[in-house]
């Protein structure tokens, strides 16, 4: 059994729930929501490490902290960011966060115990489309050697950072993407590649981040995506490193791309088993995906062939976001 805590949108920003959800997963297919964790506004996105959890409060522009107890997440603080929309967090070390903010492009970072930000660094720039006005910094991805890297969906950027001895971040150079990607969200690849997401192009990016420099190898569209009508959002790849799957939101598909030796390759579309695929978590041979415009948390089994096949749904309101309650301690 997996326990699961799932975030979402609350009144603030126009959703129905009252915080985040806790769930659990079984070998057999079934996913039961399992009660209500802890009540707070708008957790859009949930990141656990050890016995420490913050959620992205993203209407109040705001991180809180839990802490770990027998009977559940016992509230241990709130950071005021000081950043419009905070949309995706990572753990830097055990007690220090780093949150990518999308409303203005800031990204924070929150040391627990602290009301206010230790850091917090600046967005920049613009794209070509209309939702690319300014810059919307949406993630963090803390890599193996200790670089951090960070997105900015406006400005079609990735900024690369190393922390300082007192565990600040330094920006030491940027990668400046194809006009229109809009990247939104990173994965590790079993090769020690990277995968990018676009949402506004509808593409896969492969990057090698070797060396100083990160270099992009390959682009790949979505199968069953539209750039123009569509919204990417969310990867996640098979246990076994032979599949990787994304959302499409608008289409509300959930695309299936295989991963080969000499490159990733498009293999087709399954429906997301609901309306506006925010979100998805691979779980073992289980897929989850968070239907946020449906209510909906919808679970796929992984097929041999890396096609999902859908299982059943459990209803949860405004899902934005499925972890797991104890993931591998390092995990970002």
């Amino acid at each position: 059994m997996t326990r699961l805590l799932v975030g979402a949108y609350g009144p603030d920003m126009d959703g129905t729930a009252p915080g985040i959800a806790t769930a659990a997963s079984h070998p057999g297919g079934a996913v039961a929501l399992t009660g209500e964790g802890p009540a707070v506004a708008s957790p859009s996105w949930l990141a656990v490490r050890g016995e420490r959890m913050v959620a992205a409060l993203e209407g109040e522009g705001a991180l809180a902290w839990f802490v770990r107890e027998a009977g559940g997440w016992r509230a241990d603080g709130v950071t005021r960011l000081e950043g419009r929309w905070p949309c995706h967090a990572a753990f830097l070390d055990d007690d220090t966060v780093a949150v990518a903010c999308y409303g203005d492009g800031a990204v924070v970072v929150a040391r627990a115990g602290d009301p206010r930000p230790v850091q917090r660094l600046d967005g920049s720039g613009s794209g070509p489309l209309p939702a690319q006005e300014g810059p919307h910094a949406h993630h963090v991805h803390v890599m193996p050697d200790g670089r951090v890297l960070t997105l900015d969906l406006g400005a079609d950027r990735l900024h690369v950072h190393s922390r300082t001895p007192d565990g600040r971040l330094e920006r030491t150079g940027s990668l400046a993407l194809p006009a229109g990607t809009g990247p939104r969200d990173l994965h590790a690849l079993p090769t020690g590649e990277l995968a990018l997401l676009g949402e506004w192009s509808c593409e896969l990016l492969v990057l090698d981040p070797a060396g100083r420099e990160l270099e992009v190898v390959q682009i790949l569209a979505l199968p069953g995506a539209t750039p123009g009508e569509d919204q990417a959002a969310a990867l996640g790849v098979s246990e076994d490193g032979c599949f990787l799957y994304a959302g499409v939101r608008g289409a509300d598909r959930i695309a299936v791309i295989a991963l080969e030796d000499d490159g990733a390759r498009a293999v087709g579309w399954v429906a997301s088993g609901g309306r506006w695929p925010r979100h998805l978590l691979v779980d073992g041979e289980l897929l989850h995906v968070a239907n946020q415009l449906s209510d909906e948390l919808a679970t796929f089994r992984i097929g041999a062939d890396g096609t999902p096949v859908l299982l059943g749904v459990a209803a949860t309101p405004s899902p934005t976001c499925v972890v797991r309650s104890e993931p591998e301690p390092l995990l970002s």
